[in-house]
């Protein structure tokens, strides 16, 4: 995709980021770390204490392996976020499908929330074509505006 297609302020959106979520099943995260090639944003052992914000520390029910483009990209345009993903992990991509091959889960998971309750994220072809090749679903957590009445 050509950055002149990105509409970084994209109007309907309030916030958005991607995350490659990987489940390897009883493989190791840091051994997907080893194969891909690619740095998570994060991890999670199967059995291992997780700290979470504002919340008790819970045990991780499952490995994971996860790869977010919170914090790394600018932009309420979800394109940008999935292509940079894409980017990220299309290096690899024989590496990721041996992981699809041995039975590890993988999906890209796209956060959104709309500014105004209107509108919605698009998906071009070329984007969902990029996604098909590296037999990768996409799917978005949609969350309407914050009302501050609401509160």
């Amino acid at each position: 995709m050509c950055d002149d297609e990105y509409d970084d302020e994209y109007g309907t959106c309030a916030q958005t980021y991607a995350s490659l979520c990987i489940y390897p099943g009883e493989i190791d995260p840091t051994e997907v770390t080893e194969r891909l090639g690619v740095e998570p944003s994060s991890w999670q052992r199967q059995g291992e204490l997780q700290q979470r914000a504002d919340r008790r520390p819970r045990a991780a029910t499952l490995n994971g392996w996860f790869l977010t483009s919170k914090g790394c990209i600018d932009s309420r345009d979800s394109r940008r976020h999935i292509d940079w993903i894409l980017d990220q992990i299309e290096p690899s991509a024989e590496a990721l499908r041996s992981l699809q091959r041995e039975g590890c889960r993988t999906e890209v998971s796209c956060f959104w929330i709309s500014q105004s309750g209107h509108g919605g994220p698009t998906i071009p072809p070329s984007q969902m074509r990029r996604l098909a090749d590296l037999s990768l679903e996409l799917w978005f957590d949609f969350y309407g505006p914050h009302d501050e009445d609401d509160a």
